[in-house]
């Protein structure tokens, strides 16, 4: 190659190519690669650390999320997580 790469110039390529990429998903690709990002995400956190963060994101609800997700999660019909997630 006959270019130099400059730290500026491959930080403006990475922005570029960012840009490009996501903009050739189709939605469907996006909610992959947010759910796949989001799963590693709250799975890098401790209990207490996630624990915390959905209660702040369901606010007064998170008790009544707890308590739907206790009844599915005992319930005979469920699906498995990775089925749910393909069906997006």
């Amino acid at each position: 190659m006959k270019t130099t790469f400059t730290p500026n110039l491959i930080k403006e390529l990475k922005a570029f190519y960012v840009e490009r990429l996501v903009d050739n998903m189709d939605v469907k690709d996006l909610v992959t690669y947010v759910t796949d990002d989001m799963d590693n995400y709250v799975e890098g956190q401790t209990d207490e650390e996630f624990l915390i963060e959905a209660q702040n994101y369901w606010d007064d609800g998170f008790d009544d999320v707890v308590e739907e997700i206790k009844e599915y999660a005992d319930c005979d019909f469920k699906k498995p997580i990775e089925e749910r997630r393909n069906a997006i």
